[in-house]
């Protein structure tokens, strides 16, 4: 990284761990303070950070997430990998007591061939048995850390893989605690819609991380006010970020 950075033209600051990044941007000072793990699921990890009385106590890495529940797809419904993601986005549950038996979702078969029908309740049983592992894994991590009956917040899920249906209610049964979707606009004016998804709660948590560091160490006497200004998503430099979410979510 130290070597790639200078090479697009950018110096590298600092680096802050990803689960941190996350935690800037979805985390609330109160729920930091009672206790609170929150849960990254990404496309290739899941990202466990443990907070208590405002301090970050326990950080862990799952070294799968969404990508294998895709892969699950694919073999299970032989098909196509782009396809099993889209099936997963589009019509994906994370319980599958919570689909009808006689929902059925049809797609192109390949060259040649005709559609395949796929049945709902056959793919939400697919994720949720994955899923359930993710969450076993989450949870002894949890419990390893010796602060799982700790957390008053419970559990704060974001990222790419959290925006299943049902995923919420699955942590909650197989963990017992209290869980809700962590979303990053919390902190940033004029948030543009397509940035306040949980898929990009790491990237705002970067800019908001870096925004903080850059306030602490610039010298702000000259300023009329203590209060830091939040991030406004209509200045040059947001702009240009918001840019870049957009140019990475079209690839």
């Amino acid at each position: 990284m130290y070597k790639c950075i200078p090479k697009a033209g950018l110096e590298v600051d600092q680096l802050i761990l990803e689960p941190l990044a996350s935690a800037a941007s979805v985390l609330s000072e109160e729920e930091k303070e009672a206790g609170v793990a929150l849960v990254d699921i990404g496309g290739g990890t899941t990202d466990i950070a443990i907070f208590q009385d405002g301090i970050i106590r326990h950080t862990a890495v799952i070294p799968f997430g969404g990508n294998v529940i895709s892969d699950d797809i694919r073999q299970g419904c032989q098909i196509m990998k782009k396809q099993a993601e889209q099936l997963k986005k589009k019509f994906g549950s994370a319980l599958s007591q919570e689909t009808k038996p006689n929902e059925i979702v049809c797609i192109p078969g390949l060259t040649g061939r005709k559609p395949k029908e796929i049945a709902l309740k056959t793919l939400a049983q697919i994720i949720e048995a994955r899923m359930t592992e993710i969450i076993e894994h989450v949870h002894y991590e949890i419990r390893s850390s010796g602060f799982g009956d700790q957390l008053i917040g419970g559990i704060v899920l974001t990222g790419g893989g959290s925006q299943l249906k049902h995923v919420t209610q699955l942590f909650q049964f197989v963990t017992g605690l209290d869980c809700r979707l962590g979303f990053p606009a919390e902190h940033i004016a004029s948030a543009p819609e397509d940035t306040s998804i949980p898929s990009y709660s790491t990237g705002v948590g970067l800019v908001i991380k870096g925004y903080d560091h850059k306030w602490n160490t610039s010298d702000n006497e000259s300023s009329t006010s203590n209060a830091k200004p939040a991030i406004d998503f209509g200045s040059n430099f947001m702009k240009s970020i918001k840019n870049w979410f957009e140019t990475d979510d079209a690839t």
